[in-house]
C-alpha cells in the first residue's frame, strides 16, 4: 500500500487551495473580483496601481495549480479500486481533472498578460481582463463532472466502510448546484448572477473551497483504512 503518497496527494487539495488563494486573493488582490460595470480607464487603473503585487499573485497562483494534479490522481486511484477492472467514472473523472487544470491555467494566463504590457489602451486592457474572469468564473464545465463521478461511485459503493459515503456523495451533488450557476456570468453585468454576485461567485467558490477540504479529509481516512485493513 503506498498510503504515503496517497496521504501526501490528498494534502495536495487544501494545498492548491492556500497557495491559489494566497497569490489570487492576497497578492494580487483579485478578490472581491472587479466589476463587470466598470469601465476600460477604471480597470486599467486597478491593474496599473499594484503591477508588482498582480504578477507575483499570478505566479504563486500558476505554481498553486500544479498541487492539483496529485489531489486528481489520488481520487482516479479511489474510484478505480471501487470500481473494478473497468473503472468507467474514474477515467472520466481523469478527462474531467485535466481539462480543469486549463480552465484555471488560461484565466491566469490571460491576467499575467494583461499586466504585462500595462502602457496598451484601457479598451485592450479591459479586453485582456475580460477574458480572464469570464473563463474563470463562467467554465464551470469540466470540474462539475468531477464531483458527479464521485457521487456515482459512492452511491454504488457497497462495502462496510465506503471511502465516499452517502452524504459525501449527497454533499458532492450539492457542491455542484452551487457551482452550476457561474456559467450564467455571460448573460450578467450585474446583480447576483454576474461575476462578482453572490451566486456567480461568492456562492461557488463557497463550495469550490469546501469540496477541496472534504473530500481530502475522505482521501485520507480511506487511505488509513487500507492501509490497516493490509496490515
Amino acid at each position: 500500500m503506498n498510503t504515503r503518497s496517497q496521504i501526501i496527494a490528498a494534502w495536495c487539495g487544501p494545498l492548491f487551495m492556500l497557495l491559489f488563494g494566497l497569490g489570487w486573493i492576497v497578492t494580487a488582490g483579485f478578490f472581491p473580483p472587479l466589476s463587470p460595470e466598470l469601465g476600460g480607464v477604471e480597470v486599467a487603473s486597478f491593474y496599473q496601481a499594484n503591477p508588482m503585487g498582480i504578477r507575483l499573485g499570478i505566479l504563486l497562483s500558476m505554481w498553486g495549480t500544479a498541487a492539483f494534479l496529485p489531489f486528481s490522481a489520488v481520487i482516479y486511484v479511489q474510484l478505480a479500486r471501487i470500481e473494478g477492472p473497468a473503472p468507467v467514472w474514474a477515467y472520466t473523472h481523469l478527462m474531467a481533472a485535466a481539462g480543469t487544470l486549463l480552465t484555471l491555467a488560461f484565466p491566469v494566463l490571460f491576467w499575467a498578460a494583461t499586466a504585462f504590457r500595462l502602457d496598451r489602451s484601457p479598451e485592450l486592457i479591459q479586453l485582456l481582463s475580460d477574458l480572464a474572469w469570464l473563463p474563470f468564473v463562467g467554465m464551470t464545465v469540466p470540474f462539475l463532472v468531477i464531483p458527479i463521478c464521485i457521487a456515482i461511485v459512492g452511491f454504488g459503493d457497497k462495502s462496510q466502510q465506503p471511502t465516499f459515503p452517502r452524504w459525501a456523495c449527497y454533499f458532492n451533488l450539492w457542491a455542484d448546484l452551487l457551482i452550476l450557476p457561474g456559467g450564467l456570468v455571460i448573460f450578467f453585468k450585474t446583480g447576483p448572477f454576474a461575476w462578482d454576485g453572490l451566486i456567480g461567485i461568492w456562492l461557488p467558490l463557497i463550495a469550490f473551497a469546501a469540496w477541496f477540504v472534504v473530500m481530502a479529509y475522505l482521501l485520507i481516512k480511506a487511505a488509513q483504512r487500507q492501509a490497516l485493513a493490509a496490515g
